[in-house]
């Protein structure tokens, strides 16, 4: 198991070369004593893992690593260095940094035991600025109610999805039926079988795969014969299709059999019913877009720059999980023109949720907004009272382990309670 060396008070000087945006320039100089403690360690280190004849693996003699592994234990007395220096550096300069630092300047040949070692990184910090303009903002509200009439087509829509098909032997095939038709695809004089089709179930109010095809056989019967053409590609391809069966859409009737399938006592249960979840997802979305005209905001009136490489590995890890999510096994072979393409069209939203995250960090620093113990306490016992018991020993060890991210949520979700307070719903 590797270990790595600390650096000890006084064994770092630190200094601040220049601070630009949300990047500094910072020397690290690590004195001679420190230099031989990471290539004393190094030594260690490669010997643990050094083989040579005679010897069992990792039991070799000090002085003999030292005279025959050099360069490898050199190599492990810089990453020791860096790595001590740097972390002694930003306790001694009290600086937080938001990414892992960046060597930028280092003499490596100059490196020696019992000589003190200079060299220069570059730290990413978070924005400092004084949030401004986030009371009075102006909110345009969107209504959170929900008519007779909107309940109405809701109904309508429920029907339809519990809807049947049923051939229409006499029926004429038009824009709102359903048609089965078999197909064959004649390219350069012959059947292409990738083509064609045997059996198809289309959707006459749905665009489809083929090309012209809703056209052709519009105002058919069943039985009818017709032939189209149309580009596939670069190819003139001929279709000859056969009319199979024309299926028209039944709905069920709105009446108390309908009511009873779908879980309900009457008709008037399950309009309320319909009511009452259409009015929870009406305020749900009218208090999202509440947020959202806020966060909007927000940043029109907070410019500030973003740690560049801050933002670098959030546009990394979204289009990461993105490819995860959607791209399957093959995410991972996506072409780097592909990726980058997805990349620039995520970078604005990826740049907007840190500055918002920043802008709600800064606000609750102003305002003296902050969530206690008190509010995590309320927030485990409403998770407890809305799972099963059986639940309860899993919840306590996640709002335990996620402490500290469970009371940054809480207080972002206090900010946005002062900026809706403070704000003009109109």
């Amino acid at each position: 198991m590797a270990t790595f060396t600390k650096a000890e008070a006084g064994e770092v000087k630190a200094k601040q070369l220049s601070k630009e945006n949300c990047e500094i320039k910072l020397s690290v100089e690590a004195n001679a004593k420190l230099v031989n403690k990471c290539f004393e360690d190094a030594l260690v280190q490669v010997q643990s893992r050094a083989q040579m004849q005679g010897f069992r693996a990792g039991k070799v003699p000090l002085q003999l690593v030292k005279q025959n592994f050099p360069s490898h234990i050199k190599e492990r007395a810089i990453d020791f260095i860096i790595r001590a220096g740097v972390a002694k550096a930003l306790e001694i300069e009290k600086i937080n940094p938001v990414t892992v630092p960046t060597l930028t300047k280092a003499d490596f040949n100059a490196l020696e035991e019992s000589k003190p070692f200079s060299f220069e990184c570059l730290v990413e910090v978070a924005p400092e600025f004084e949030p401004k303009n986030y009371t009075g903002i102006k909110i345009a509200k969107k209504a959170d109610t929900v008519t007779d009439k909107e309940v109405d087509a809701r109904i309508q829509e429920i029907l339809e999805h519990n809807s049947r098909l049923e051939e229409d032997a006499e029926g004429v095939i038009t824009d709102n039926v359903f048609a089965v038709v078999g197909y064959d695809a004649i390219k350069n004089g012959e059947k292409d079988f990738k083509l064609s089709a045997d059996s198809e179930l289309i959707d006459m109010s749905a665009p489809q795969t083929v090309v012209g095809l809703a056209e052709a056989v519009k105002g058919a019967k069943k039985g009818d014969l017709k032939e189209f053409t149309a580009k596939v590609g670069e190819d003139d391809v001929t279709f000859k299709v056969t009319v199979q069966e024309i299926k028209k859409k039944v709905l069920p009737a709105l009446d108390e059999t309908f009511a009873k399938d779908m879980g309900f006592d009457s008709i008037d249960a399950l309009k309320t019913k319909v009511k009452e979840t259409m009015e929870k997802d009406a305020k749900a979305d009218s208090e999202r877009d509440v947020i959202i005209q806020i966060e909007n905001q927000l940043v029109e009136h907070n410019s500030f720059a973003l740690p560049k490489g801050l933002v670098e590995e959030q546009l990394n890890s979204t289009v990461d999980g993105f490819l995860q999510r959607y791209g399957g096994q093959n995410a991972k072979d996506i072409p780097a023109a592909q990726r980058k393409e997805l990349a620039d069209r995520m970078r604005e939203n990826v740049e907007k949720d840190l500055r918002i995250g920043y802008l709600v960090h800064a606000i609750a620093k102003k305002e003296n907004i902050e969530a206690n113990e008190a509010d995590w306490q309320k927030e485990l016992d409403k998770s407890l009272t809305e799972n099963k018991k059986e639940e309860a020993a899993r919840i306590k060890g996640f709002f335990k382990d996620r402490k500290e991210h469970i009371l940054a949520t809480i207080t972002e979700r206090k900010v946005f309670d002062f900026l809706k307070e403070k704000a003009e719903i109109k």
